[in-house]
Parts: structure tokens; sequence; C-alpha cells
């Protein structure tokens, strides 16, 4: 389900915003739901730290009288999500020119000016939000997203051998084709991240598409890229079923 975020520092079109926004996801059943309204960026940033979205459509206004502004806020949000859909809400037509300036890639632009315009515009907008994610879906699914050290790093599934835990508490390390990552996590979520991971050892969880053997005298799995890491006895018998082994 699409998040549906909106930041609007004027509570009388906050709500006005907030209204439009609801009444046309029940009215088109679309399939989304409103994540929080709110009036500072501050509100928002934990709000998303709190709950953090897989998929995060923001509705910003530009001239936030905070910290930050809109476009500041819609560079932070895309940093942390570049997949997520960015509208902004404005009376100051001319500030358009820095959207493309900043290089956000907003999805639209919606002036207030004109009140009688402003629900269709957004009934138009939430609808190509959700057909822009549902093209990408697969797309999304191919990735995940890790935090290393104060950056988030999105990385395509079919690069990843396996997650170990890291002798270092309340880390993981993470094998690549082409190196190794070591970020905070915990071994039981890797497997909800991705259908293709699956934990095969109390100390490990492979990506099932890499592994070409299965020993099980030794129980142990071997890689693609040759190397090869612990399988408990439950696993080995689970592996076997799915035709790893026989």
């Amino acid at each position: 389900m699409i998040n549906v975020y909106i930041c609007e520092d004027d509570p009388k079109q906050l709500t006005q915003l907030k209204h439009l926004v609801t009444t046309a996801i029940v009215a088109h059943q679309l399939d989304m739901q409103l994540g929080l309204a709110c009036q500072k960026p501050a509100e928002l940033r934990q709000e998303l730290q709190a709950h953090r979205p897989q998929q995060a459509l923001y509705f910003l206004d530009i001239s936030l009288k905070a910290e930050v502004n809109g476009i500041e806020l819609a560079t932070e949000l895309r940093a942390q999500d570049p997949q997520s859909k960015i509208v902004f809400i404005t009376t100051h037509s001319e500030l358009a020119l820095l959207v493309f300036k900043y290089q956000i890639e907003a999805l639209d632009f919606i002036i207030k000016d004109a009140p009688e315009a402003l629900a269709p515009r957004i009934e138009r907008v939430l609808q190509v939000a959700q057909d822009r994610f549902a093209a990408t879906a697969t797309d999304v699914n191919d990735y995940i997203e890790i935090k290393v050290g104060p950056n988030l790093r999105t990385i395509k599934v079919d690069k990843i051998l396996f997650f170990e835990s890291s002798a270092n508490a309340h880390k993981l390390i993470l094998h690549l084709d082409d190196g190794q990552v070591e970020f905070y996590g915990l071994l039981k979520e890797v497997p909800a991240l991705n259908t293709a991971f699956y934990k095969c050892h109390k100390s490990y969880v492979v990506n099932l598409n890499k592994i070409t053997g299965l020993n099980k005298a030794l129980r142990t799995l071997t890689l693609t890229d040759g190397e090869t890491i612990l399988c408990s006895l439950t696993a080995s018998r689970y592996l076997v079923k799915k035709g790893f082994g026989h």
C-alpha cells in the first residue's frame, strides 16, 4: 500500500488538502492511505523514522516556515528513498524553476491559486502515482536498502550471496559478488526483506538464487563464487525438498 504524506504549514490549507486526498482515495478505491498530515518537517521526519514506508507519496508546500523549505525537505526525502514520489503545492508559481534547479524530479507542481481545479488535479496525481508504483513494483522488489553508518545504501538482490552474523554486537556482514558490507541489523529480520532470502543456519541467511550445491553429509552450501557456508539439518531437509540436493 502507498502511504501519502502532507506537509503544509498553513492549518486551513492543510485541512483542505487532507480532505481532498482522503476523499479521492475512497472515491477511486486507490491502494493508498494517509500516513500523516502535518505542519512541520520535524513531525514528518519523526513519523518516517518510526514507520518507514516502502512506497511513499509526498505533498509538500514549497514555502514552509520552518528550518527547511519544501524543496530542501524534498531533497532530503529523495536521498532517503529514491523511489518516492513528490508533488509540490504552492501559491508561488515562479518557484517551479527551483524544482528543476535542484533536480528533484517532481511528479507534479500544483498551484493553490485555483481552488476549483485543486480537487481534480489531486485526484489525477494520486492515480498517476499509483500507476507509476505499479509499473515499477518488480524493479523495487529486486532491491533492498540497508543503513551503512549514517547513509542508506540500495543494493540489487542478485548481487547478494549471503548475510552473516558479525563478531561485532548487533551487526551483520553482507557478502556480495564484489565485496562485503557491515551494517547494523538482526539476522532474523533479513528473510522478510526478499523472498529469495532463507535462514539456513543460526549464523547465516542465504540468497537461494546463489546456491550451486548442497552437501548433506557436511551440512554445507556451495555458492556461485565457490564459497561454502554452514547449513542446519532442518534447513538441509527443506532445501532438498526444494530441489537443491539429493
